[in-house]
C-alpha cells in the first residue's frame, strides 16, 4: 500500500485503515507497526549512507593526472613536425634528380623514335619512288604506326609537324601510286605481270592494311571497275536490262568471276576475300533492278506468269551455283528475296506442276509400292516429296522475314491437291457395293494399301500442319483449313476397313454359319467340335499359328500387311466382335421361338432337353473358338514381335470378356428347368441379379419353356419377389448378350406385346411390364455397335469407269479369274 514515490499522499492509506469500526480499538497495534517499520527505513537509509561514502573514499583516493597526459600528446607532435621537416630537406635533391633523370630518358626515346620515324620516312620515300612496295612494307608500317601513335600530341612543335606532313603527303601519294598500278592490271596494261603480282599482293596490300579506310577505297574502286561493264550493258531502261535478259546477265556475272579468278585473284591477298566482295555487291545491284523490274512487270493487270516463273527459276540457279561455288561462305540478302511479294503468283504456277503430276499418277496401269512390305502407295510418298520441295522453296525465298499470307497460301494449296488425289487415286481403289469380288487376293491388297496410303497421308498432313504453323501466327486458320481434309481421309481408311470385315472376313464366315444352319441339332451328338466351328478354325487360323494350315488365311493375309501395329490391333478387336456377336446371333436365331406367342398350340422347335443338349454342343465348340482366337492373338504377337505389350494384353482381356459373356449364356442355356427354385438361384449368380423382365421371358423361351401361363408364374414369383421396384435402374437396363444383338430382344418385346390372349396380355403389361410403347421406345434408340457398323459400310462410292481405268492392266475387276 506504501508507495515508494516522493509524491506519496498517505492520507488515503489511513482513509482506509481507519475507515472499520474496529480499527479505533487497535489503533496501539497500527502505532507500533508504523513506528517499526520507521526505524526499519532509517536502518537502511544508514546503511545506503555509509555505502555512498565509501565510494566517495575510494574515487577520491584516485586521482588522474591529466595535464601531464596533454603535455606529453603535445611533445610528441611537435617532435614528428621536427622529422617531418628533415626528411623533406633531405630528400629535397634527390626528388629534383629523378625527375631530371626521368625527363632524360623521355628526351632520348622521343629522339631516338624521332630518327627512326626520320629514316623510315626517308626510305620509304626512297623506295615508293621506284614503285618499291614490297621492300617498303616494313618502314611503311613502322612510319604509319609512330606517327598515329607516338608523334602526334607532338604537333605544336614545327619541325614535327612538318615531318608529319610530309609523310602525309607520302601516304597519299602511296595510295594513288597502288591505285595507278591496280587500274593498269585491270586494263591489262601492266608490264612484267610475275614481279607486279609480288609487288601488289605483298608489298601494296600489306602498306594497305595500315590504313581501313584505304584498303575499303581500293577494293571498292577495284570492284567498280570490274563491274563497270555489266552496269553499262545491263541498263534498266535499256532491252538488255529487262527481266528476259536475266539469265544473260547471271552469265555475264559467270564470266567476270572466272575472269577475276584466272587473271586477278593473284593480285590480292586471298583473306581479303575479293570474289565474295565482288558477288555481294552484284547481289547489292541485282536486288536494286530486280526490285524496280518485278514492280513493273507484276503490278500491272497483264502479269506473265512464265516469265515470273521463268526469271524465279533462272536466279534459284544462279543461287545454286553461288552457294556451290563459295560453299555457302556468302551472307546477306538473296536475289530470289526480291520475288518475295509476288509469291502467290509462285504458288499458284505449282498447280499446273500438280495438275501434271496427279495425271502421271493416275496414268500408271499399276500401283506400285514404296517398299516390299510396306504397301503405302508410291505416288503418296513421291506427293509429300514434291510437297517439302515446295515448302521449303517458299521459306527459302523469304528467308526470315515472316509475311503471314505465304502460310496461308501454302495450307489452300496443300489441302487442294490432297483432296484432288484422295478424288482421284485413293477413292475409286474402294470397291463399290455393286461391285461383286471376283478377285479376293487382289482386293485385299488394294484395300490394304488404301488404308496404309490413307494413313500415311493423314499422318504426314498432320506433320505440315506442324511445319506451316511454325511460319505463322494464325495456327489456328491453318489447322482448320487441313481438318476437312483430314477428315475425309479418315473416312476414307474407316471405308476400306469396313469393307475388309464386312465384304471379305464376313463373306468367309457366311460358309460358318451356313453349316452352322444346315447342322440338324436336333439330333446333335455331343462327342467333338462341331464342323461349322472346324471351318471357323481353317478360315481365321495363321499358317504359322497353334492350327498350322497349308496356305494364309484371309485374315493373315490382311493383318500382316498393315502397315501400323494400331491398326492390325483395332481390326483383331473388330474380328473379336464380329465372331462372338454373331455366333451368339446365330444360337438366338436357332434358339428363338416363332409366333404367335403364348399359344398351347404353336410348335416347339427345340423341348427343354433338347436344347440343353445343345447347349452342351455349344460349350464344347466355345472351347474351340477360344484357341482359334488365341491362336491369332498368338499369330499377330508373333508377326509383329510385340508378345508382352499393352495392345497384347488388352486384345486378350477382350477375347476373355467376350467369351465369358458367351459362356455365362450358354450355362444358362444349359441350366434345368426341373426346380424352379434352382433355375433361379441359377439365373441369379450367372446374371448377377439382373432384373431386367424381357431377358428373363426371352431366356425362358429359348431353353423352350411351353407356353403354360401357369408354369410361367411358377418361375416368375422369386424372380418377381428379389426384383421389386427398389430394384437399381441400371440393373434393369442391362440386356447382358442381348447387347450385342438389340433387335433380336425388341423383336421379342414386339411379339410379346403382340399376344392378344386376355389372360396372357395381362399378365405381360402387367406384370412383365411389356406393352406397346415401350418396345417403340426401345426400338427408336439407336445400337452404338450397329450405327458404327453402318458409318464403316456407306464407303465414297466413284465412277466405275475411273476404278477401271485406274487399275487397267490389273486383274482386280476381272470377272471369270
Amino acid at each position: 500500500m506504501i508507495s515508494s514515490g516522493l509524491e506519496y499522499d498517505p492520507t488515503l492509506d489511513i482513509t482506509t485503515i481507519l475507515s472499520a469500526k474496529g480499527s479505533i480499538e487497535d489503533i496501539d497495534k497500527l502505532i507500533n507497526a508504523t513506528r517499526g517499520y520507521k526505524l526499519l527505513l532509517e536502518e537502511e537509509i544508514a546503511s545506503d549512507r555509509k555505502q555512498e561514502a565509501a565510494a566517495n573514499e575510494e574515487l577520491s583516493s584516485k586521482t588522474f593526472e591529466f595535464d601531464k597526459i596533454f603535455q606529453d600528446i603535445e611533445a610528441t607532435r611537435t617532435f614528428a613536425s621536427t622529422t617531418q621537416s628533415t626528411i623533406s630537406h633531405l630528400t629535397q635533391g634527390i626528388s629534383h634528380l629523378d625527375n631530371a633523370k626521368r625527363n632524360l630518358t623521355l628526351c632520348m626515346t622521343v629522339f631516338q623514335n624521332l630518327k627512326i620515324l626520320t629514316d623510315s620516312y626517308t626510305r620509304c620515300k626512297s623506295l615508293l619512288a621506284k614503285d618499291k612496295f614490297k621492300e617498303s612494307t616494313s618502314s611503311y608500317e613502322i612510319m604509319c604506326s609512330l606517327a598515329e601513335n607516338t608523334f602526334r600530341p607532338y604537333k605544336s612543335v614545327d619541325e614535327i609537324n612538318r615531318l608529319l606532313m610530309s609523310i602525309a603527303r607520302l601516304r597519299k601519294d602511296t595510295f594513288e601510286r597502288i591505285k595507278q598500278t591496280y587500274h593498269k592490271v585491270i586494263i591489262g596494261k601492266a608490264a612484267d605481270a610475275g614481279q607486279l603480282e609480288s609487288q601488289l599482293r605483298e608489298g601494296a596490300c600489306v602498306l594497305l592494311e595500315c590504313d581501313p579506310s584505304d584498303k575499303s577505297q581500293i577494293i571498292d574502286w577495284c570492284i567498280d571497275k570490274l563491274l563497270y561493264e555489266i552496269n553499262e550493258i545491263f541498263k534498266l531502261d535499256d532491252e538488255a536490262g529487262s527481266l528476259e535478259n536475266l539469265s544473260r546477265r547471271y552469265i555475264f556475272f559467270k564470266k567476270i568471276l572466272n575472269n577475276f579468278n584466272s587473271n586477278f585473284s593473284r593480285y590480292f591477298p586471298q583473306e581479303w576475300g575479293m570474289q565474295l566482295k565482288l558477288t555481294n555487291r552484284f547481289y547489292e545491284m541485282t536486288q536494286r533492278d530486280l526490285s524496280i523490274l518485278l514492280d513493273r512487270e507484276f503490278n500491272g493487270k497483264g502479269s506473265s506468269i512464265d516469265l515470273f516463273m521463268g526469271s524465279l527459276q533462272t536466279t534459284l540457279d544462279f543461287e545454286k551455283y553461288i552457294d556451290v561455288r563459295f560453299s555457302n561462305k556468302l551472307k546477306g540478302s538473296k536475289l530470289s528475296s526480291c520475288f518475295k511479294p509476288y509469291l502467290s503468283l509462285w504458288i499458284a504456277h505449282q498447280d499446273k506442276m500438280m495438275k501434271d503430276k496427279l495425271l502421271t499418277y493416275m496414268g500408271s496401269n499399276t500401283l506400285d509400292f514404296t517398299m516390299s512390305d510396306s504397301w503405302i502407295i508410291s505416288s503418296s510418298a513421291d506427293l509429300f516429296r514434291t510437297y517439302r520441295s515446295v515448302l521449303s522453296q517458299t521459306f527459302e525465298l523469304i528467308e526470315n522475314n515472316a509475311d503471314e499470307r505465304v502460310p496461308i497460301l501454302l495450307a489452300n494449296f496443300f489441302a487442294k491437291w490432297l483432296k484432288a488425289y484422295l478424288d482421284k487415286i485413293l477413292k475409286p481403289l474402294l470397291l463399290p457395293p455393286s461391285v461383286e469380288i471376283q478377285n479376293k487376293e487382289e482386293t485385299i491388297k488394294y484395300t490394304v494399301s488404301l488404308v496404309n496410303t490413307s494413313d500415311y497421308c493423314s499422318t504426314t498432313v498432320e506433320q505440315l500442319v506442324v511445319k506451316l504453323t511454325e511460319f505463322s501466327a494464325e495456327t489456328g486458320k491453318i489447322s482448320q483449313i487441313f481438318d476437312e481434309v483430314k477428315s475425309d481421309y479418315d473416312e476414307v481408311l474407316a471405308a476400306g476397313i469396313s469393307i475388309l470385315l464386312n465384304r471379305i472376313i464376313q463373306l468367309d464366315l457366311s460358309f460358318v454359319w451356313k453349316e452352322f444352319n444346315n447342322t440338324d441339332w436336333s439330333n446333335v451328338a455331343v462327342e467333338d467340335s462341331s464342323r461349322y466351328m472346324v471351318s471357323m478354325k481353317n478360315i481365321l487360323s495363321f499358317a504359322t499359328g497353334q492350327y498350322v494350315t497349308d496356305e494364309s488365311s484371309t485374315l493373315e493375309l490382311i493383318l500382316t500387311k498393315f502397315n501400323r501395329e494400331v491398326y492390325t490391333w483395332n481390326f483383331l478387336d473388330k474380328i473379336i466382335d464380329l465372331v462372338t456377336h454373331d455366333y451368339s446371333k446365330y444360337i438366338i436365331l436357332l434358339l428363338q421361338r416363332q409366333p404367335p406367342f403364348a399359344n398351347l398350340n404353336a410348335p416347339r422347335k427345340f423341348s427343354p432337353s433338347t436344347v440343353t443338349n445343345i447347349a452342351e454342343q455349344f460349350l464344347l465348340d466355345l472351347e474351340l473358338l477360344k484357341n482359334i482366337l488365341n491362336s491369332i492373338l498368338q499369330g499377330v504377337s508373333s508377326s509383329n514381335q510385340n508378345s508382352e505389350g499393352p495392345a497384347y494384353k488388352r486384345v486378350q482381356k477382350h477375347i476373355d470378356a467376350n467369351l465369358e459373356l458367351l459362356l455365362k449364356f450358354l450355362k444358362l442355356l444349359l441350366a434345368p428347368l426341373d426346380s424352379v427354385d434352382d433355375y433361379y438361384e441359377t439365373y441369379k449368380e450367372l446374371t448377377i441379379s439382373n432384373s431386367n423382365t424381357s431377358v428373363w421371358a426371352f431366356m425362358l423361351t429359348l431353353k423352350g419353356l411351353e407356353w403354360d401361363l401357369a408354369l410361367w408364374k411358377q418361375y416368375w414369383t422369386p424372380f418377381n419377389l428379389d426384383s421389386d421396384d427398389s430394384t437399381d435402374e441400371i440393373s434393369k437396363k442391362n440386356v447382358l448378350i442381348f447387347k450385342w444383338n438389340p433387335r433380336l430382344l425388341q423383336q421379342f418385346e414386339y411379339n410379346m406385346a403382340r399376344v392378344s390372349e386376355p389372360a396372357w396380355s395381362k399378365f405381360i403389361r402387367n406384370e412383365l411390364k411389356i406393352s406397346a410403347s415401350r418396345v417403340n421406345a426401345s426400338r427408336n434408340q439407336v445400337d452404338p455397335h450397329q450405327q458404327q457398323q453402318q458409318q464403316q459400310s456407306r464407303s465414297p462410292v466413284s465412277p466405275v469407269l475411273n476404278v477401271k481405268n485406274l487399275v487397267a492392266g490389273t486383274r482386280f475387276f476381272n470377272r471369270g479369274v
